[in-house]
């Protein structure tokens, strides 16, 4: 399911940069394509300026001038000299020329207005540039320009074909769109990787909500499996079946409620359902009150509590003390369970710089090293040394949910005197 949403997320991706990408480079490929046909169009009309200057101030035309003119510049000219081609026109065009100079003469007649008869009353010259793209496959940059004389109208038509800028530009154009290309190459790869790693916390999510319902289902079975067995005995006559079968079902019952209510706990706390209040509290009185509750379980055990408190006043912090109070219930009760009996529990605080310490340690068979981070997952227990049908696994997650809702922290180390000891940390008010 996530691999198949891997894949649609990163050709979603790739689509909207290969779009991004690809609109980009159109629009400075046009962009640049407009700049070098205006500056093109600039110079040619630079060059025609003065071609027409030359023409209008030289009463004898070179045909050499005319020759080195046409080759230098890549020119097509034709001059009349009413309407009377000069012998420099038939030397150097070809006839194929002729329809092309013929059209440019119609086009500055019909577009632009300009004929030989505009200038014929005129002292002043008159001439127009503009692009032809019209005549078959072939672009040219044309002026037509109207020379008055003592003797008549000279007519000047210039041709420049463009096409032959077309490989110039694609020269240009290529290494531009190589670029893209590689750049869409390189975001879709990194686009690919790092949807990746944003899916993999809802994969890792997903397969903690699968093993959460599996171990809840499991847990859940035992009960019930418990109090189907036990039914048929409320059927027997005997006072005592009954008694006893009554007694199981109603401590699993128990049991099965304290599971519901603890996967509801760590659920709401996941979720932000249950709200925290804080207020300023004395954490020694908390840890004092979850002492006295286990005090008569833990002689019954003969076990030894070594509750220790510094000598130095502890200042209050801002805490939700419902919540802390059952963080220090759910360690010792776990210290209790996993304490061997006759063993000692220690339970220390401890003020620091900018924390306080609660400490509380056991002389039981202690936590793995591999395990220390994974006890705090949800129904996770590390071995059968450490599994009794009172805990499903929960407590340390609800201790660690409520702990980092108060900006603390909570570990599991090794304990001086044999055993487990877990670790919270709570800020001191600023």
């Amino acid at each position: 399911m996530y691999q198949k949403l891997h894949i649609q997320l990163t050709i979603f991706c790739c689509s909207i940069i290969s779009i991004i990408l690809i609109t980009m480079t159109c629009f400075n490929l046009k962009t640049i394509s407009d700049n070098q046909n205006l500056r093109q169009f600039n110079d040619f009309q630079k060059s025609i300026a003065n071609i027409y200057q030359t023409l209008s101030e030289q009463d004898n035309i070179s045909h050499a001038w005319l020759r080195t003119l046409s080759i230098d510049n890549n020119f097509l000219i034709s001059i009349l000299d009413n309407d009377n081609p000069i012998a420099y026109n038939l030397n150097i065009n070809m006839r194929s020329d002729e329809t092309v100079f013929d059209h440019a003469r119609n086009t500055a007649w019909e577009s632009y207005a300009l004929s030989a008869r505009t200038v014929k009353y005129s002292d002043y010259m008159k001439h127009i540039e503009f692009q032809m793209d019209d005549v078959g496959t072939e672009k040219y940059l044309s002026s037509v320009g109207y020379i008055p004389k003592e003797y008549g109208i000279l007519t000047v038509i210039i041709l420049y074909p463009i096409t032959s800028q077309f490989s110039n530009l694609k020269t240009l154009f290529l290494p531009i769109i190589f670029i893209a290309l590689v750049a869409i190459l390189i975001l879709s790869l990194c686009s690919f990787f790092l949807i990746r790693n944003l899916i993999r916390p809802l994969i890792k999510s997903h397969e903690q909500q699968v093993a959460f319902f599996a171990a809840a289902s499991h847990e859940l079975r035992s009960p019930v499996t418990v109090i189907m067995t036990a039914l048929p005995l409320l059927k027997n006559p005997s006072a005592e079946k009954q008694k006893t079968s009554y007694a199981l079902i109603e401590k699993e019952c128990f049991r099965m409620k304290r599971l519901i209510n603890d996967m509801f706990t760590l659920a709401s706390l996941t979720n932000g359902a249950i709200s925290i209040h804080k207020r300023n509290t004395y954490i020694n009185n908390l840890l004092i009150d979850s002492y006295e509750k286990f005090e008569s379980i833990a002689a019954q055990k003969k076990i030894h509590i070594n509750f220790l408190l510094p000598d130095v006043l502890i200042p209050e912090i801002t805490c939700d003390p419902d919540r802390i109070s059952q963080v220090f219930t759910i360690l010792l009760d776990n210290a209790i369970s996993y304490t061997p009996q006759g063993g000692t529990i220690q339970v220390f605080l401890l003020l620091q710089s900018n924390h306080i310490l609660i400490s509380v340690a056991d002389n039981g068979p202690g936590i793995p090293d591999e395990y220390k981070d994974k006890i705090f997952q949800r129904f996770y227990r590390c071995d059968n040394s450490r599994t009794d049908k009172n805990h499903f696994g929960l407590g340390l997650s609800i201790a660690k949910e409520i702990i980092e809702l108060h900006n603390g922290t909570i570990s599991a180390v090794n304990s001086k005197i044999g055993g487990a000891e877990f670790v919270v940390k709570l800020p001191l008010n600023k």
